[in-house]
């Protein structure tokens, strides 16, 4: 039977078609209603479609014929007596050639336990989403370019493991992770891909269900509340969306009716080699709105805060050619996504993964630019860790890549990322890519991440790494917890707590962060002693923070640094506390001004500089002209 739905009709499937629809997912899938459940599904040239349902107790089958709209033979449709909830479901497609395919639901809003891998009739959402927490939302994203914004990026599932050794649930995640992250100081927290997926290693990157919350982790109902317990302690959070590429898994899009169709019709663009996936075709426009919706989804059913894009390379350029040309066609469907969906969640902070230097990705389209809020900056994550990964003795011969960033900071609105990718496949933890004792690694990953916090640029940094996480990333169990009942572990997490702290409560460190009025050079240039100094500025000019970074191995008793005034300044943080691990005791460090020029300016500050040292300075006593 054919169902007149006069919800789906002949001029929304033109938007369809057209690639202008926003909101498939309520047109297509399953709905359950009124004592009937519906299945639509779109599909081209195939003779034949029958949806397959699975009693989940029994796991009997039944069979029901599906039907052409009668204004649009590509769209299927049928309707069976029953609310089938929690029943699952296949479609069968019978090919002109006879050949037989069994295909799991584009649109599905749950998906089996993997390694099963058929579509779920979800039950209808239970949720209410309350006001104080849609305010905390809009209060979260207001201006946000003038807050502080640091990131704690994870992996749901080997973050922390239950007392069995299984997944923790949305819920569970919620009551364990939220107090975590909000009592070490960030912000936002950014998981990665929780969109259904049949490879538990694939860490969620090479997806199948692009409407359906992993069931891993527990229900949409699930999710929701932990997005809610998210915004209720005013922590943000962000979806890792995939844009550009999919799982190339039989039961999925691929080759959804015997050929291409999701995929790029093109053979030489068709495949990711990188990551074993499709790129998604999109001069469809079918495809298009299949995206666009599944992008609006995830912000309007969950209330996410944004989304960092995962991969946006395979749009931007033309995918596997070497010389790596710019792909108009990508940069049209990117900029026409994010312009969507700032149009239609204005509060929604969108993020862009590397993008190989396209120019303009955070530049507005009116600009000729994507219309991304920020992307992340693979040239200062690359040139720092490349630095820190020498000896110490080598570094003065590299210390070009500590300064170099700040020759295209504002260019685009950074963000500062030690991310995943960072920490596994043999490139190590950051604690672990540092040379020396384990003493010189903590203390070198205490300046590291010092001057990551001091830099312009938002944050974001992998779980484990906030307490030293010694060992990379694997998909294990969970993180090492258990090192946190060894003092250097506890003395890191203290550490990273109170950097965070400093950071938020020091607008100078982030109010102008996109601005080159907010950063000024002292010494870019200090090879010899490897030590780069500079200023970082608020609006007000009372807001002034003066920051050294010692990347040696060697203490310098009295290092001299130019200042802008006179008067008495104090260290107001230091990298090598001692309740850090490090050498400096906690009384009060203090150096007046002297009329001893330094660095450019006329007067300056001699000061005690420890080896492998974050340090920073404020004016607390000002002087008079004379001085």
């Amino acid at each position: 039977m054919i169902i007149q739905d006069e919800e789906l009709t002949a001029e929304k499937l033109k938007d369809f078609h057209e690639g202008r629809m926003t909101d498939a997912y309520r047109y297509f899938g399953v709905k359950s209603e009124e004592g009937h459940t519906s299945f639509t599904l779109w599909v081209p040239e195939v003779e034949k479609v029958t949806a397959v349902v699975f009693n989940p107790i029994s796991n009997e089958r039944n069979s029901y014929e599906m039907n052409r709209l009668p204004y649009d033979e590509t769209v299927w449709q049928t309707r069976v007596p029953g609310e089938l909830t929690g029943y699952s479901y296949i479609y069968e497609l019978l090919l002109p050639n006879g050949e037989l395919l069994e295909k799991s639901d584009p649109y599905a809003r749950q998906g089996e336990m993997r390694p099963q891998t058929k579509s779920v009739i979800a039950a209808p959402s239970r949720h209410k989403w309350q006001e104080a927490v849609m305010r905390e939302k809009k209060k979260l994203a207001d201006n946000h370019v003038e807050k502080p914004m640091a990131i704690y990026e994870l992996h749901i599932g080997t973050w922390k493991r239950n007392e069995q050794g299984g997944f923790l649930n949305y819920r569970e995640l919620a009551d364990e992770l939220v107090p975590y992250v909000k009592n070490l100081g960030f912000t936002h927290i950014e998981i990665l891909p929780i969109t259904e997926h049949p490879l538990d290693e694939s860490w969620g990157y090479q997806a199948t269900g692009y409407f359906a919350p992993t069931i891993r982790y527990g229900t949409a109902d699930d999710l929701k509340y932990f997005v809610s317990v998210c915004a209720e302690n005013g922590i943000g959070l962000f979806l890792d969306w995939i844009p550009g590429h999919f799982c190339s898994d039989a039961f999925a899009l691929s080759l959804f009716n015997g050929k291409p169709l999701y995929e790029e019709s093109r053979e030489e663009r068709r495949v990711n080699h990188d990551w074993g996936t499709l790129n998604f075709d999109i001069r469809k426009g079918e495809v298009v709105s299949f995206l666009l919706s599944s992008a609006h989804y995830w912000l309007d059913e969950f209330k996410f805060d944004g989304f960092r894009m995962d991969a946006v390379i395979t749009q931007l350029f033309i995918p596997n050619e070497e010389s790596r040309p710019f792909n108009a066609e990508g940069k049209g469907f990117l900029r026409n996504l994010v312009s969507g969906l700032k149009r239609a969640f204005p509060d929604s902070i969108l993020i862009a993964e590397d993008a190989w230097g396209h120019p303009k990705v955070t530049h507005t389209p009116e600009d000729n630019g994507v219309g991304f809020d920020y992307k992340w900056n693979f040239g200062w994550m690359h040139d720092t860790l490349a630095y820190m990964k020498e000896q110490p003795s080598e570094r003065s011969e590299h210390h070009e890549k500590m300064n170099f960033s700040l020759m295209y900071q504002y260019d685009e609105r950074y963000i500062l990322a030690f991310s995943h990718d960072e920490v596994v496949h043999g490139e190590k933890s950051l604690l672990n890519k540092l040379p020396g004792t384990i003493e010189e690694k903590f203390s070198q990953l205490r300046l590291l991440l010092g001057f990551w916090i001091t830099h312009p640029g938002k944050k974001l940094l992998f779980m484990g790494q906030e307490f030293g996480h010694f060992d990379e990333w694997e998909f294990k169990p969970e993180l090492d917890w258990a090192s946190l009942e060894t003092d250097a572990h506890q003395r890191m997490a203290y550490f990273t707590k109170d950097l965070l702290a400093f950071y938020k409560g020091e607008v100078s460190l982030y109010q102008l962060d996109d601005h080159p009025k907010g950063f000024t050079w002292l010494d870019a240039d200090n090879h010899e002693q490897s030590v780069a100094s500079f200023i970082r500025r608020g609006k007000n000019p009372e807001e002034e923070c003066i920051i050294l970074c010692n990347f040696s191995n060697h203490a310098y008793p009295e290092f001299r640094v130019g200042v802008p005034g006179g008067g008495k300044y104090e260290q107001v943080f230091s990298s090598a506390a001692a309740e850090y691990g490090g050498v400096q005791s906690s009384m009060a460090r203090t150096a007046p001004a002297e009329g001893v020029s330094a660095d450019g300016q006329e007067r300056s500050i001699k000061i005690e500089l420890p080896a492998f040292t974050m340090c920073i300075w404020k004016l607390i006593e000002k002087g008079s002209e004379a001085d």
